[in-house]
C-alpha cells in the first residue's frame, strides 16, 4: 500500500479539547482529529478531565481519554481561561497544578506504551510537546501562540523549548508571524517549521449571515477575559463612542480572571447600561452571535495573538472586524482591505475605526466581503485538514 494511502494510528495530546458537543475549548484540535477519522485514520486523544465528564468516550469518531488529576472540586487547572497565562493566579488551580502535570505525564506515557501509535500530534509545545518529546514514536508539535509567548519569559524556558522542538520530526505554527517569531527565539532549532492554518467549520459560520443584525448596532468581543486581550481598551473606546453620541451596544462574551476588574472599569466609565456580559456559549451558537453583530473587535495587546481565529469566524458569519496589529492578526485583517486595524494600545483610534464601520454600510460590506473570500481560501476544512494528513504520513516515516 502506498504510504500516502496507509491507515494511520494517530495519538493527539492536548491540554485543551471540547468537553461536550459545541464546546469552543480546543474546537480546532477536535476538527483536525475528526477530519483524520473521516479520512479513514484512527485517532485517540489524551486530554485533561473536568468535573462531570466521562473518563473515556467517543466524540465524532475520536477516542478521547481524559486523565484525572485531582478530586473534582480541585480540577480547575484546565479549561479556565489560559493555561499559559497564569494558572497559579487561582488558589484552587495552584493547589491542583503539580498533580495536573504529574497526571498528564503519566497518562501520556501510558498511552504511548499501549496504543502503538504511528505518529503523535502534540498541540502546544508545553506541556503536551514536553511530555511526548522522549518518545520513540515520531511526533510533530503545533504551536498556537500562547506557548511561543512563554519563550519570552526566561532562558530556562527557551532551553526547554529548544530541546522539545529540536526532537520533533516537524513543527507547525498557525501563522507566519509565529513561525518567524519561533525562529527568532530559538535559532538553534533546525527542525523544519511549517505554517498550517487551523481548519474552520466554514458552513456553520457562514450560516450566521442569515442572522438579523441587532438594533442598536452590536459591537462584539468574544474570548478569554485576560489582560493580554485588551478588553479594557475596548471599554475605553466604547466610552468615547458614547460621548460622541454614537448608537451601539457592546457585548462581552467570555470568561476569565480579568472579569471583575473589567466590570468595575465599565462602571467607572459610565457605560454599564451599554454593556452586556455573557459566559461562553457552545460553538454551535457562535455563528448567531457573530451574525447579529455589526462589528467584532479583537483589541489584543503586544504580540500575544498567534492568529486571531475569532476574526476568521466573524468574517465568515458576515460581521465586519476591527483589531490591533498584534501577532498574526494582520494576516487576516489587512487594513482597508479585509477589515480595519487600530493603532496599538490606542483606545481613541480604536473608537474611530469602530465608528467608521458602524456608520458606513458600504465600507462595512466591502471589507467583510473581501475578508470572507480570504478566509475561504485559507481556512477551509478540506485544505487545512489535508495538510495535516500529509504531515502525518511524512512524520510517520521517521519511526526509529
Amino acid at each position: 500500500m502506498p504510504s500516502g494511502d496507509r491507515r494511520l494510528r494517530i495519538l493527539t495530546v492536548t491540554h485543551n479539547y471540547p468537553r461536550f458537543s459545541g464546546d469552543p475549548a480546543g474546537a480546532f484540535v477536535a476538527r483536525i482529529a475528526e477530519g483524520a477519522v473521516a479520512r479513514g485514520h484512527q485517532v485517540r486523544v489524551v486530554a485533561p478531565h473536568a468535573p462531570g465528564l466521562a473518563r473515556d468516550e467517543v466524540m465524532g469518531g475520536v477516542e478521547v481519554h481524559r486523565f484525572r488529576y485531582a478530586p473534582e472540586p480541585l480540577e480547575r487547572v484546565a479549561y479556565t481561561g489560559g493555561l499559559h497565562q497564569g494558572p497559579l493566579q487561582s488558589p484552587r488551580a495552584a493547589l491542583g497544578f503539580p498533580g495536573f502535570l504529574l497526571a498528564f505525564h503519566y497518562a501520556v506515557q501510558r498511552e504511548l506504551r499501549q496504543c502503538s501509535a504511528d505518529v503523535v500530534h502534540a498541540h502546544w509545545w508545553i506541556p503536551s510537546g514536553w511530555f511526548v518529546s522522549r518518545s520513540r514514536t515520531p511526533f510533530l508539535v503545533t504551536c498556537h501562540g500562547s506557548d511561543i509567548r512563554l519563550l519570552d519569559q526566561s532562558a530556562l524556558l527557551r532551553k526547554l523549548g529548544a530541546r522539545v522542538l529540536g526532537r520533533a520530526a516537524r513543527v507547525t505554527t498557525v501563522s507566519r508571524f509565529l513561525a518567524e517569531d519561533l525562529r527568532r527565539q530559538l535559532p538553534q532549532v533546525t527542525t523544519r517549521t511549517l505554517v498550517t492554518p487551523m481548519p474552520v467549520d466554514v458552513s456553520s459560520f457562514a450560516a450566521g449571515e442569515r442572522q438579523l443584525k441587532a438594533v442598536p448596532p452590536r459591537i462584539l468581543y468574544a474570548g478569554n477575559l485576560v489582560r493580554s486581550k485588551g478588553v479594557d481598551l475596548l471599554l475605553q473606546a466604547a466610552a468615547l463612542l458614547s460621548r460622541r453620541g454614537v448608537q451601539y451596544e457592546l457585548k462581552i462574551l467570555g470568561e476569565g480572571p480579568a472579569q471583575p476588574a473589567l466590570r468595575s472599569l465599565a462602571d467607572q466609565l459610565g457605560i454599564v447600561s451599554r454593556v452586556t456580559w455573557a459566559s461562553f456559549v457552545p460553538q454551535a451558537q457562535m455563528p448567531q452571535e457573530y451574525g447579529a453583530s455589526t462589528v467584532t473587535v479583537l483589541p489584543t495587546r503586544g504580540n500575544a495573538e498567534g492568529l486571531g481565529l475569532t476574526l476568521v469566524e466573524a468574517l465568515l458569519a458576515g460581521s465586519a472586524v476591527v483589531a490591533m496589529p498584534a501577532g498574526g492578526i494582520p494576516e487576516v485583517v489587512r487594513h482597508e482591505e479585509t477589515g480595519l486595524l487600530a493603532r496599538r494600545d490606542d483606545p481613541a483610534d480604536l473608537a474611530q475605526q469602530i465608528e467608521r464601520l458602524l456608520v458606513n454600510p458600504h465600507l462595512r460590506e466591502s471589507l467583510t466581503g473581501a475578508g470572507k473570500e480570504l478566509v475561504l481560501r485559507t481556512y477551509s476544512p478540506d485544505a487545512a485538514i489535508g495538510r495535516f494528513i500529509e504531515l502525518y504520513h511524512d512524520v510517520a516515516q521517521h519511526r526509529s
